[in-house]
């Protein structure tokens, strides 16, 4: 069983992470070979937020990002939550897939810029 970690901003693709996790275990075929995580349907819980979604990240084999316009919360350092996920599965060797939506640069947050164009440059190596 592989598991499969979706990554985004949440509100920004709240149906589409949606949507493809139904998709996958609704498939006869795709649900034997795969488990979907989102964060979302996970219990409330006395950890903390990042250690649960990057423990998530470790565990999961492959790595599905959806990049978009919106960058998403940001911690006291100034990153969220969908860039560390991406750099904990790339620090781990993870299978990455990354989809970006077609909308114009201008349109996208700078730090989302930036995150594809780190993505687009781990992910050529």
């Amino acid at each position: 069983m592989y598991h499969l970690f979706i990554s985004s901003a949440q509100k920004e693709f709240s149906a589409e992470r949606r949507a493809l996790k139904d998709y996958i275990h609704g498939d006869p075929l795709l649900q034997r070979f795969f488990r979907v995580f989102l964060f979302e349907d996970l219990p409330a819980s006395d950890r903390r937020v990042d250690e649960v979604y990057l423990a998530e990240v470790d565990r999961s084999q492959i790595y599905l990002g959806l990049f978009g316009r919106d960058y998403g919360f940001e911690d006291t350092d100034g990153v969220s939550p969908t860039e560390h996920e991406f750099d904990r599965a790339t620090a781990s060797s993870k299978e990455r897939l990354i989809f970006i939506s077609h909308v114009t640069d201008a349109e996208r947050h700078p730090k989302m810029r930036a995150l594809i164009n780190k993505a687009g440059h781990q992910l050529i190596r």
